[in-house]
């Protein structure tokens, strides 16, 4: 299983901005945990505190939330998903296919598209 952010971002402050980010990077990278996000939005309220004012940080379980009174600004929620594996495909298998999908492409080994064979493929 691996661990993500379902991201749901409610209104458009800086601080929210950036936690999101980092979640989105978390996402498509190294994960990053919930814990030091919360450490790195704390450390903006402490570095900016009027920039922030009535802005408050909850972690509970696996969510964060960032508001400002009763109006959330952002929710991070960690979530686990399933990691398929990803079948693997020679050269000829993956040819095979779009041969299968595509019947108009008659595919010849080394020709490409734009060869004398395929004029309808020029217009």
């Amino acid at each position: 299983m691996k661990k993500m952010y379902r991201i749901e971002l409610k209104n458009s402050n800086r601080l929210a901005k950036e936690m999101a980010l980092l979640a989105c990077l978390s996402n498509g990278s190294k994960y990053i945990p919930l814990n030091e996000i919360e450490a790195v939005a704390k450390t903006e309220l402490i570095r900016y505190p009027s920039l922030y004012d009535g802005i408050t940080i909850h972690l509970i379980d696996t969510t964060l939330l960032i508001d400002r009174g009763t109006e959330n600004l952002l929710v991070l929620t960690e979530i686990e998903v399933m990691e398929l594996d990803q079948p693997e495909m020679t050269a000829q298998e993956a040819k095979d296919l779009l041969d299968e999908l595509s019947p108009t492409l008659h595919r010849q080994t080394n020709t490409g598209l734009l060869d004398d064979t395929t004029p309808e493929l020029l217009n």
